[in-house]
Formats: C-alpha cells, structure tokens, sequence
C-alpha cells in the first residue's frame, strides 16, 4: 500500500512540478514496464479517485505567506502552439517493506496515461495592462477547471482584478512544462501538455502597471 501511494503521489508531483525537479522530456538508460499487474490496477484505482479541488487547496495551503511573485519570463508577440511529453523516469529503485524491488530505477511512465487531467493552466503577468485586459475579456475564465497562475505581479490584486483565485507560479513549474512567454495556455491532449502561447503583444507594445 505504502508503494502504492508513493507512485501516486509522485504522479500528482510531476503533473503539476511542485516538488519534482527531475527533467521529464526524454529518458536516459532502460526503462521498464509495470511487472505487477495487482500493483497496476490498485494505482490505476487511486488515480482515477483523486480529488482534484482538495489537492489545489492543500496546494494553496502550503504556499508561503507572500503575495508577489517575480519570475522573467517573455512577452508572447505571436500565436504559438507546442506540445510537451510529461513522462517520467524513476532517478532511483522504489522497494517494498522487504527490500524487494517493486519500481527500478529507469521505470519510465507518462501520468496522463493513468488519469485524465481536466485543468486548464493559465500563465500571465499580473503586472500587465495588456494581459489583464485579455483575461477579463475571455469568456471560458469563469469555468471552473481554468486555473490562473501569476509569473509576474501581486496575486491578491490580480485576483480582485479578475474576481477569481489566483496561484503563484514557480520556477519548477515554468521549467518543467517550458512556458517561457505569457500569456500562455495549457492542458493536456492525447498523452501530451499542449501549451498555446496567445500574442498579445503583436503590436510590440506593452503597459505595466
């Protein structure tokens, strides 16, 4: 059981790089399937009960007492789209009580192919006039698996802003599914993290407030 939840912990780690800073595009050495069919279908039923909101707001509750965040990330002048693959490898052996190798080292596998992930993450400067301007006018803002991420700015003000909770972004997160312009989208599609990049700096302007 104790092995069980460690792989689906990891799982929600790597989707969402909070704790994981492990590269997660391509693999080094074997990789290795799931050997144990019980052991599979045991997580693969965790996985499928995870309650998405509860982790958001343990997530939320584990934030440091801080408001502004302060990540250098570009200005998106043109429309983009790219996809990421999000498979992991195990830096090291999981063992059971015994000592018996249950995950080895170089185990590869891809969390979206044990759950669907229904969020869509949002990543935008707080301190943008422009992109501001652009969220308040999307319509799909009030749905509620959209999820905003500040990489710039004060996170209580874009939320009054916005009239909708807004999360820090962190270094680890922007890394690991390369958003490196805002504003940009992501979700996942088919076994990947597609990341749209959306121009609002097309005119090669910009106002921070």
């Amino acid at each position: 059981m104790k092995i069980q939840s460690f792989i689906l912990a990891l799982i929600i780690f790597v989707i969402f790089c909070f704790d994981i800073k492990a590269e997660v595009i391509g693999t080094n050495g074997a990789t290795y399937p799931i050997a144990e069919p019980d052991a599979y279908e045991e997580l693969m039923s965790k996985v499928k009960s995870i309650n998405w909101q509860a982790v958001m707001n343990k997530y939320k509750q584990s934030l440091p007492k801080v408001t502004k965040v302060s990540l250098n990330l570009g200005k998106a002048r043109q429309d983009r789209m790219f996809s990421v693959d999000p498979t992991y490898t195990l830096p090291y052996d999981i063992v059971d009580e015994n000592g018996k190798v249950i995950y080895p080292k170089g185990f590869s596998f891809n969390p979206l192919d044990y759950m669907n992930f229904p969020y869509t993450l949002v990543f935008f400067n707080a301190n943008s006039v422009e992109e501001i301007t652009w969220l308040q006018k999307q319509d799909w803002l009030k749905n509620w698996n959209v999820m905003l991420f500040a990489t710039q700015g004060d996170v209580l003000k874009a939320e009054k802003m916005l009239k909708k909770t807004v999360y820090m972004a962190t270094l680890e997160m922007v890394k690991k599914f390369h958003v490196s312009k805002t504003p940009s989208i992501l979700s996942a599609q088919n076994r990947m993290l597609v990341i749209n990049e959306i121009g609002v700096y097309k005119n090669g302007k910009q106002t921070s407030k």
